[in-house]
């Protein structure tokens, strides 16, 4: 079976089931076979009785289809269950909304109604938590998020189309929460119906955070009616390779008609109904947000009983250091990649690791040899990096690797660092030479005492170290990706913790 899926689109079908599933019949025997059929806008019309040979087995449809919820009160009798339900032998309502994945890893994700309104019955409306819902279970259990193949909704999002040189002058009801819904989950499709209009947008990048424009592109497509009189069109075919099957370069690579996104940058703020939000900050946070604005920030002063990773702040998490030295002390990693990930980080404020005082920097040597003696028994080596960018104080991780898989490591380093448009180079000076104060960088050594090096000019992936290491070649263990999925309770960090603490005990630096 071919990992590709081939698909058609359609848009409101309002009753017109006879001539659709006769064209969708011809279409899979000359082009097909289609994996489904997914249908928005208003499926049933004024008169439905064209479906009753197909609800009675008297006719069938070829194609597995898929439809959304009532867009119209006068609809809702033909939905015999809000969470989705056959209505016949291959028609399916999916339901209010919800992420679809099919067999070969397809992700479809849908939002039936319009967007919450005084005038239409609650049955018809979506509102903030739904598209919450949504974004949640797109996000979770993926700590690599790419995006998802196609995005259904009835309705159009507001301002799809901004951000293009000839904007079209039709008019069309769009709904901000759609907009806000397509910036978080990042389709490859988007398509709608409603508005008996056929608009296929010049695909748009998506937005993120960092503005590193790594993110995949967008196309939207919006669909008439079934055989509207204007002979607009109403079907549009896709052959796809499911999002998680393709390599990353293939799905940032950019064509020549690409625009920017047309939704504004305040829709990547997780509350869909906020347009600004504050920063936000966490105990060994590997992906520190802040604020995102262009304009230059004030030079923050930080005050060590506020920072977060000076071992002198009421906020740090003790229970979970495991060695404290005279400049220096050793704790896990919250959300580590494994059990035994630590963090070597100063007692007091230094912002890297390329700034520490020799005298710091030498105790850190201390611990690192030390971790070394500790993984030996395993056959693990250590795998250290430095991020400083987008952090407040110096944290160098320490995450254990079978030795068998030390080999890999440089190579999976620049691989991955192409994909971003990044060349890691082999350093071979001391790091405080080529990062004084200031610099920005992320800084690796491997376990053959190989160091790597790139200096960030303006963006970077925050997740970058814990990417490499995930990875299939290395650790084997992609859902840990993010730290954040990966947080365990107060009480079990504690009980590791202390496991490790004793472990650690043989090994720890007397100072």
């Amino acid at each position: 079976m071919s990992e590709r899926q081939k698909v058609l689109l359609c848009g409101d079908v309002e009753g017109h089931f006879k001539f659709l599933f006769s064209k969708v019949e011809a279409i899979n025997k000359q082009s097909g076979p289609f994996d489904f059929l997914l249908c928005v806008g208003n499926f049933f019309g004024q008169n439905n009785k064209e479906l009753e040979p197909y609800k009675d087995g008297s006719k069938t449809i070829s194609v597995p289809t898929y439809i959304l919820g009532p867009n119209k009160k006068e609809h809702i009798k033909y939905y015999p269950n809000e969470n989705g339900c056959e209505i016949c032998t291959n028609l399916t309502y999916l339901g209010n909304y919800g992420l679809y994945t099919s067999s070969l890893g397809l992700k479809i994700v849908y939002l039936s109604g319009v967007q919450k309104s005084p005038d239409i019955p609650k049955e018809c409306l979506f509102d903030d938590k739904a598209v919450t819902a949504v974004r949640n279970a797109c996000l979770k259990g993926s700590p690599a998020f790419r995006g998802v193949d196609i995005l259904l909704t009835s309705q159009w999002p507001e301002g799809i189309t901004n951000s293009i040189e000839n904007k079209p002058k039709f008019e069309y009801k769009g709904s901000s929460l759609i907009s806000w819904l397509a910036t978080h989950v990042k389709p490859r499709y988007h398509v709608c119906g409603m508005e008996n209009i056929h608009y296929e947008r010049p695909p748009y990048r998506n937005q993120n955070e960092s503005q590193d424009g790594i993110d995949i592109a967008t196309r939207f497509i919006g669909l008439a009616k079934v055989g509207n009189a204007e002979k607009k069109k109403y079907l549009y075919a896709l052959n796809l390779t499911p999002v998680n099957n393709i390599r990353m370069s293939e799905l940032i690579q950019k064509t020549t008609d690409e625009t920017p996104s047309p939704y504004p940058r305040f829709m990547l703020q997780t509350n869909p109904n906020k347009k600004k939000e504050g920063t936000s900050q966490f105990f060994y946070d590997m992906e520190s947000r802040g604020d995102k604005k262009k304009a230059k920030r004030p030079r923050i002063e930080f005050d060590q009983n506020k920072c977060w990773f000076c071992l002198t702040s009421e906020d740090v998490a003790k229970h979970l250091v495991i060695s404290i030295g005279k400049e220096v002390y050793l704790a896990l990693a919250k959300g580590g990649i494994v059990d035994d990930h630590f963090l070597i980080t100063p007692i007091r404020h230094h912002q890297s690791l390329s700034t520490l005082p020799e005298e710091v920097k030498q105790e850190v040597n201390i611990y690192k040899e030390s971790l070394k003696k500790f993984f030996e028994p395993s056959d693990r080596v250590v795998v250290f990096f430095e991020r400083n960018f987008k952090t407040s104080h110096c944290q160098l991780q320490a995450v254990p690797i079978h030795k068998n898989q030390a080999p890999a490591l440089k190579q999976t380093f620049q691989e991955i660092a192409s994909v971003y448009h990044i060349q890691m180079k082999e350093l071979d000076i001391n790091l405080h030479e080529i990062a004084p104060p200031g610099t920005l960088y992320f800084y690796v050594e491997l376990p053959d005492g190989e160091k790597l090096f790139y200096k960030i000019k303006k963006d970077f992936p925050l997740q970058f170290g814990r990417e490499v290491l995930c990875s299939d070649r290395i650790l084997d263990v992609p859902e840990r990706f993010d730290w954040r999925d990966c947080q365990l309770s107060k009480e079990k960090e504690f009980a590791l913790a202390e496991e490790i603490k004793a472990k650690f005990e043989p090994f720890s630096v007397k100072l």
